[in-house]
């Protein structure tokens, strides 16, 4: 059994990123107003649909830890990879319920171990006329391999029984990302470890959201989660104005240069994403996770201003 690695709280990594930022920044007006259009605006969208139908509890935690493994870097110019007509996210979801049905067990740790990257390939065959995978397949194969065989290796090849012994959703999150280097998603700001785990908490509130009432106690409670730091979500805040870039920033998102991974820029972005959420969550008296969600969904379709370009596992 390999010993776990400390993961630093995400929180207080982002609000120390936050004390010390220099390229993005959050106006407080803009975001109070945004606030109070999300509490005039209802409920949190629902994610039902876009997860697997049916199934036991054990095929449900199998398919939807996978599907968390392989969730990352969709955005591409066109032609995207699609897969029966939807693509990113979407595409992935119905790829992975395509595989199921033709009786490909992606639920089951012990065969995706197994996996090559050309049978991953053909998991997520992408339509006629466009590209045949998404970009950065072989990550995707490393890294769904990496968890399947963690479960098999400490957790027998069963999904829920790592989930059963998660004290929380963000407990959970903290040991993925401290048993597995594809969920590790820990950058270093001006010398210090910042903790973002976008994958590894989206892992925990999916599986919290795809068991219902088969959910472990634990995994119940996502007070702990915070927002998931992407791209979308951060478009999604520049557009309402809450986050606001530095000006020669702003020229490099805009005129969609790519921010390497891990740059000072990037932390930045996305550690100011966790707090401006979080702010916006207090306002609101949602949690953290719930107005991701929203904001996530607004982000669907907008196009302006374009949202930052890195090309990384985490998100």
């Amino acid at each position: 059994m390999t010993s776990p690695s400390a993961v630093p709280d995400v929180r207080e990594s982002c609000l120390r990123v936050a004390s010390r930022a220099s390229q993005v920044t959050v106006d407080g007006d803009a975001l109070r107003r945004l606030a109070g259009e999300l509490a005039r605006s209802g409920s949190t969208p629902g994610w039902e649909e876009d997860h697997l139908a049916g199934g036991d509890a054990e095929t449900r935690a199998g398919w939807t830890l996978l599907l968390s493994a392989l969730n990352f870097c969709f955005w591409d110019d066109e032609p995207r990879w699609r897969v029966e007509g939807a693509d990113g996210y979407m595409a992935l979801t119905a790829a992975l319920r395509r595989a199921y049905r033709d009786g490909v067990p992606v639920h089951r740790p012990s065969d995706v171990a197994e996996w090559s990257v050309e049978r991953l390939a053909e998991v997520l065959r992408g339509d006629d006329g466009g590209p045949a995978s998404p970009p950065l397949l072989v990550e995707r194969h490393r890294v769904a391999v990496e968890l399947a065989e963690w479960l098999v290796r400490e957790h027998g090849g069963s999904a829920m029984s790592a989930l059963v012994h998660a004290p929380s959703a963000a407990g959970f999150a903290v040991s993925l990302a401290g048993r597995l280097a594809g969920f590790r998603d820990v950058a270093v700001y001006r010398g210090e470890p910042v903790a973002l785990l976008k994958r590894a908490q989206i892992a925990a509130h999916d599986c919290r959201l795809a068991l219902g009432e088969d959910a472990p106690e634990g995994l119940r409670d996502r007070s702990g989660l915070t927002a998931f730091a992407d791209y979308k979500v951060p478009q999604v805040l520049r557009a309402e104005g809450v986050l606001v870039y530095r000006p020669d920033l702003a020229d490099t998102v805009d005129g969609r240069v790519q921010l390497a991974a891990g740059s000072e820029a990037e932390v930045e972005i996305r550690a100011l994403t966790v707090v401006a959420v979080d702010r916006l969550a207090a306002l609101v008296g949602m949690s953290a996770c719930g107005v991701d969600t929203v904001l996530w969904w607004r982000g669907q379709g907008l196009r302006e201003p374009p949202y930052h370009r890195t090309r990384t596992i985490w998100y």
